[in-house]
C-alpha cells in the first residue's frame, strides 16, 4: 500500500496560529524517513488563501469561504489519492481539515465508511448552534449535512450510525443532545477511565458496520499533562483534566489498524509554535504507528 502524505496547512477553523504549520515542521524533519514497511508520495501542500478578512461574508462564522475553498481543494486531492489506489494521510491543520477529506472518502465508497473520532470534542455544532464561529468545531455536522447551502460539499452525508467519539471531554449541551438524541455511540475520556482502552476498543469493534473506516485523530484528546501542544490546552477550557494518555491512544490506534480496513487518516490540531517539551516526537511516533501496523 501507498501513502500519499497531503499537507492542510490551515488554521481559520480554530482562528489562532499554529496548526497550519504542523505540516511544514514534520517535514523540515523528514517526514518520509517515519515510513520504512510502506511506500509514502509527499503530496505537498493545499494551497490557503492568505490575508482575508475572517468576517467577510459572514459576521459570525469566520473565514467561511476560504475554508470550504480550500476543503473542495483537499477533496479533489483526497479523491485522486483514493482512484490511484492509495491510502491519503492527512496532516493538519485544525479540525476543519476533515470537512474536504471525510467528504471525499464518503464519496469515493459511497457512503460505506464509520468514522472514528478520536478527539477531546465532539465537533458537531452546526452554523446555528456554534457559540465561537470557529469552525474546526463543526466538521462532523458538515459531513452529515447539517449545516446551510454555504457548507454544501460531496454528495454522500456521513450518516449518524457511522460516528464513534473516541476520547471526548469538552462539549456544549446542544451537541450532547443531538448526540444522545441520534443514537451516536460516543465514549468519554471517563469511559476510557472506567472500562479501560481494551473495553473501549471491544465496544468499537460491535459498532462497527461498514467496510472502511477513516480514522480522525485529533492529538487534543491526549492528556494535557502528556501531550500540551494544542491550542484548546494553552486557554485551558476542558471539562475535564482527564483525556487518553499516550499509551491508550497508540493502543487503540494500533488495534484500528491491524483490525479494520482503514482507507483514509487525518492527524490534526498539533500546533509547534506551543511545543517546548518535544510534543512532535510523539505526532512522528504517531506516523511510525501507522508505518508499522497498517495491514495493507
Amino acid at each position: 500500500m501507498v501513502l500519499d502524505i497531503i499537507g492542510m496547512p490551515i488554521y481559520y477553523g480554530c482562528d489562532t496560529l499554529g496548526a497550519d504549520l504542523a505540516y511544514d515542521y514534520l517535514n523540515n524533519r523528514d517526514i518520509e524517513s517515519k515510513f520504512k514497511k510502506h511506500e509514502v508520495i509527499n503530496k505537498g501542500k493545499i494551497y490557503i488563501n492568505k490575508n482575508v478578512d475572517k468576517h467577510k461574508n459572514d459576521k459570525k462564522i469566520k473565514y467561511i469561504d476560504e475554508i470550504m475553498n480550500s476543503s473542495k481543494l483537499l477533496y479533489n486531492e483526497v479523491s485522486d489519492s483514493l482512484e490511484n489506489g492509495n491510502l491519503p494521510l492527512v496532516i493538519g491543520g485544525d479540525h476543519s481539515t476533515s470537512i474536504g477529506s471525510i467528504s471525499a472518502v464518503l464519496d469515493y465508497y459511497k457512503g460505506d465508511v464509520a468514522v472514528i473520532w478520536i478527539d477531546a470534542h465532539t465537533d458537531i455544532h452546526t452554523n446555528m448552534t456554534t457559540p465561537s464561529g470557529n469552525v474546526h468545531g463543526m466538521p462532523i455536522a458538515v459531513c452529515m449535512g447539517l449545516c446551510d447551502e454555504r457548507f454544501k460539499i460531496g454528495k454522500y452525508k456521513l450518516n449518524n450510525e457511522n460516528i464513534i467519539y473516541v476520547g471526548i471531554r469538552n462539549y456544549e449541551q446542544e451537541e450532547m443532545n443531538y448526540i444522545k438524541s441520534n443514537n451516536i455511540k460516543v465514549f468519554t475520556d471517563k469511559d476510557v477511565s472506567g472500562i479501560g482502552i481494551k473495553g473501549i476498543i471491544e465496544n468499537i469493534s460491535k459498532n462497527i458496520k461498514t467496510k472502511n473506516i477513516h480514522i480522525s485523530f485529533d492529538v487534543d484528546s491526549f492528556n494535557e499533562k502528556e501531550f500540551k501542544s494544542v491550542n484548546v490546552a494553552e486557554k485551558k477550557i476542558y471539562s475535564s483534566e482527564g483525556g487518553l494518555s499516550i499509551n491508550d491512544g497508540i493502543y487503540l490506534l494500533k488495534y484500528l489498524l491491524c483490525n479494520f480496513n482503514v482507507s483514509s487518516m487525518d492527524i490534526v490540531e498539533y500546533n509547534p509554535l506551543l511545543d517546548d517539551s518535544g510534543d512532535i516526537e510523539t505526532v512522528e511516533g504517531i506516523l511510525e504507528t501507522i508505518d508499522t501496523f497498517l495491514i495493507k
